[in-house]
């Protein structure tokens, strides 16, 4: 008797902490939701354990909301499974007419299949544009050209001529993280104006210049000078081709120089008027300037001498899922809507994406995708609905191999990489994260403290408070699903 009450008594004592640990994440669900900062706020949240299948905690699970970057989750995914882990873009050098002598006396063809990291200036093991530039003049040189009469044509005809989705808004557009895409891509489309700060609030920043250069383009510069230190405060509108940017806001008082990273309006002008440069640049004249498939009538018959081939996507896809870049899931939408639907355009891959979930046995209703980045506010897909997606993927290494390590990591990589320090989350949690103005959101995996693997879903829509607020909040949230112990 005396042992079974000694057991009884300790079990006693241990029940308040096993409650406590069981009930945590619920505790923190429930803290979180009633925050005043969430007081007018959309929330849609679900955990599934991803061996059971077992939905073990939700709040507003089939709520579409929009889901920001966590999108590109699904988009990465899809392509992995589709396209293939060793999948490779290819980005050509083409001319019609005839080599004597030294001279083309034709056309000299840029043409790309959609490449969104040729020449990138952030992702890591890929030639740079100067690297790019002797392998491509050291290529037409082989070729046994010294010279062209003809033109400069870049060709990103791969794609259909909608470079912006057509829901993104004006003042995201003409930013780096609003570039557009193109079947011929280069340094992420992504340009630097130059702007001299100016030491007087009085006075605004002098626009210096472009870097690489864009051609035909006009800067009309609105900036004011902001308090010191007061940062970025600039946004760059523009339209698709469109020979003008308009640059407002403001830039910091000062005496330093200060670049504003800008989006090509016309992708495939750029990439040729970079070659261009390039070739005159060692020596290999170029008589007449760049023009694009769209203002000059192609010659069917071409001769390709020269492949540029892109890393592997699943290399690829890893700096997507890290850094967030939203021009490379627009040309993993066309990329696939070209393969499978033979059109290469945001819509088509939209299809082949829902397509293929639908097949796997993902209700898509409530799921409404306007693009593969995220940056359409119009996006909407539930909570359960993603993670749903994200548990099957797990479970499917087959079709979507080493997934789980191609997102970011918990205090480790990407845009995660200060995320859950020194917590039970840091190298745990696998994920995607997202955010826009008065959205935030994650979805991933985490392994929880009784052992459950855990794919889920957070998306907050419409909360009032400051952006580092809002992530404290939910990262308490995901720390609750780290140390779920039931």
């Amino acid at each position: 008797m005396s042992n079974k009450f000694s057991f009884f008594f300790c079990f006693l004592l241990l029940l308040p902490s096993l409650i406590l640990a069981q009930n945590r994440l619920e505790m923190a669900l429930k803290e979180f939701e009633q925050a005043p900062e969430l007081r007018y706020a959309s929330i849609g949240f679900a955990a599934i354990d991803i061996d059971k299948n077992e939905l073990i905690a939700s709040r507003n699970p089939e709520q579409s909301l929009i889901t920001a970057s966590t999108m590109k989750a699904i988009t990465t995914s899809t392509t992995l499974a589709l396209l293939g882990a060793n999948y490779r873009f290819a980005t050509y050098l083409e001319y019609d007419g005839y080599i004597k002598d030294g001279v083309l006396h034709g056309n000299l063809y840029f043409k790309g299949t959609g490449d969104p990291c040729l020449g990138s200036p952030y992702m890591e093991d890929i030639p740079s544009l100067d690297e790019l530039s002797n392998e491509f003049c050291e290529a037409v040189r082989k070729a046994g050209i010294q010279k062209i009469t003809g033109l400069i044509i870049g060709d990103g005809s791969h794609y259909d001529n909608s470079i912006m989705v057509p829901t993104w808004q004006w003042m995201d557009m003409g930013n780096h993280y609003g570039a557009g895409v193109s079947g011929l891509n280069l340094h992420d489309n992504l340009f630097y104006m130059q702007f001299q700060l100016s030491a007087s609030q009085s006075r605004g920043p002098k626009f210096l210049g472009c870097e690489p250069e864009v051609p035909s383009l006009e800067v009309i510069n609105e900036l004011e000078t902001g308090k010191p230190r007061s940062g970025d405060q600039s946004y760059i509108y523009t339209a698709p081709y469109h020979p003008q940017a308009w640059i407002r806001g403001s830039l910091p008082q000062g005496s330093k120089k200060f670049k504003v990273k800008g989006a090509a309006p016309n992708p495939e002008l750029f990439a040729a008027h970079w070659l261009w440069r390039s070739l005159n640049a060692q020596g290999i004249r170029c008589l007449r300037q760049p023009v694009t498939h769209r203002n000059y009538k192609m010659a069917e018959k071409r001769r390709r001498f020269h492949t540029h081939y892109s890393p592997p996507l699943a290399q690829i896809i890893q700096h997507v899922n890290e850094a967030s870049r939203n021009l490379y899931c627009e040309s993993f939408l066309k990329t696939l809507g070209k393969k499978f639907k033979q059109e290469a355009s945001t819509e088509a891959g939209v299809g082949v994406l829902m397509d293929f979930w639908e097949k796997r046995g993902i209700s898509t209703k409530g799921f409404f995708m306007q693009d593969g980045s995220g940056l359409s506010a119009r996006n909407g897909v539930p909570a359960k609905t993603m993670a749903q997606i994200m548990r099957k993927v797990y479970i499917d290494q087959k079709s979507f191999p080493n997934f789980y390590n191609l997102l970011a990591v918990a205090g480790k990589t990407g845009t995660f990489k200060y995320l859950g320090r020194k917590t039970a989350l840091e190298e745990n949690l696998h994920g995607k994260g997202g955010s826009m103005n008065r959205v935030r959101s994650y979805t991933g995996y985490v392994k929880s403290r009784s052992g459950r693997k855990i794919a889920f879903s957070i998306i907050v829509n419409n909360y009032n408070c400051a952006s580092w607020t809002i992530r404290k909040k939910l990262e308490k949230v995901l720390l609750a699903m780290a140390e779920y112990n039931q």
